[in-house]
């Protein structure tokens, strides 16, 4: 079984605060007109994401595999504010 890759996805726009919900657990951050989410998935995980983003009818600009950041480089991103 292959371990998770990090990915980074982009969609069009900048998702509102109900849209952006759908993504708990996950960084989401804001580049622009374009919004990011980045986090760690296997292949199903992964193709569950791109069908959440198709169901919501986002605009999907790219998916990419990135480096993953080494562990605890990223705060806590389960969606506290």
């Amino acid at each position: 079984m292959r371990t998770p890759s990090a990915y980074e996805i982009r969609i069009a726009g900048r998702l509102d605060e109900a849209t952006t919900i759908a993504f708990a657990g996950l960084e989401v951050a804001f580049r622009g007109q374009v919004t990011v989410i980045t986090g760690e998935f296997d292949q199903a995980a992964l193709h569950g994401l791109l069908e959440k983003i198709r169901s919501l009818g986002l605009d999907l600009v790219e998916a990419r595999r990135v480096r993953a950041p080494p562990r605890g480089a990223r705060g806590d991103v389960t969606g506290s504010s």
